[in-house]
């Protein structure tokens, strides 16, 4: 879950509410300055499912030692990795292409984003759990792409849609989590122009009211992007157990948010 205060109490977005959001984000990118990695369609789907494990979860999401709500940051390693691996059996139901994003993604959240953002850590200081995922998803990943294919093409647009994917993750994540809410700008290091553009450019996202943001350069076919997100408001305090917070969540309302992208 995506956690944040808002007035009066927390708001609470599903994993899954944020991917479906995600999903349209993808759906919207390609221009003349940033063209797709083609095929395109299995990019907007791994956008649409990359946290599909965790459904079954946020069904009985849990509270911490305090009782306050278990964010999706907040959770022991062991039960991260599982979800994650969980994500990536879904995506390699739905398609090989779909599968390998989503290996990608699964593995890459502990590994720096696949150095992304910095050095990958080096076997020795990953915990057991990182460990046991990364060797599981780069031996589902050599399934995946002998079953594509191997070769320079498949592994060039595997890693240009991944990088997209990526970008699209953390834009959903700065109007939903602290980017927006904190008045932050982010940057989205090495964002793929072509298939094949190894440096990529920079994205700044920036607020742009209060339930949007700018992107620049702008990497999308409109000049706006209509992001809406389902989320529910619940009381800001400790809940008693997994159960009390289950309810509460069972209570309040789905209502949804318009969030939109816009060009500078």
């Amino acid at each position: 879950m995506i956690i944040a205060g808002v007035d009066g109490g927390l708001r609470v977005i599903t994993q899954t509410a944020h991917q479906e959001q995600c999903g349209r984000i993808a759906a919207a990118w390609g221009n003349h300055a940033f063209a797709r990695p083609e095929p395109w369609e299995p990019v907007v789907r791994a956008a649409g499912m990359h946290d599909e494990g965790w459904r079954p979860w946020e069904d009985e999401a849990g509270v911490d030692a305090a009782g306050r709500p278990r964010g999706f940051t907040d959770m022991p390693e062991d039960v991260h990795c599982a979800i994650h691996a969980r994500s990536a059996a879904a995506a390699r139901d739905a398609g090989v292409r779909v599968g390998l994003l989503v290996g990608m993604h699964v593995s890459g959240l502990p590994m720096r984003r696949l150095g992304l953002d910095g050095p990958m850590p080096v076997p020795g200081d990953r915990g057991a759990a990182v460990e046991d995922l990364v060797r599981s998803q780069a031996a589902h990943a050599r399934q995946l792409r002998s079953a594509i294919g191997e070769g320079v093409e498949v592994a060039s647009w595997a890693w240009a849609a991944y990088r997209v994917l990526q970008a699209v993750d953390l834009l959903s994540l700065y109007l939903t989590w602290r980017g927006l809410a904190s008045a932050e700008a982010w940057t989205l290091p090495r964002v793929p122009r072509c298939q094949g553009d190894e440096r990529g450019r920079e994205l700044v996202i920036r607020p742009a009211g209060a339930r949007a943001c700018s992107v620049s350069p702008w990497p999308f076919a409109s000049a706006r992007v209509s992001a809406p997100v389902d989320y529910r408001i619940i009381e800001d305090r400790p809940y008693r157990d997994a159960a009390a917070l289950a309810a509460a969540l069972v209570a309040a309302p789905t209502v949804r948010q318009d969030m939109e992208l816009v060009a500078t």
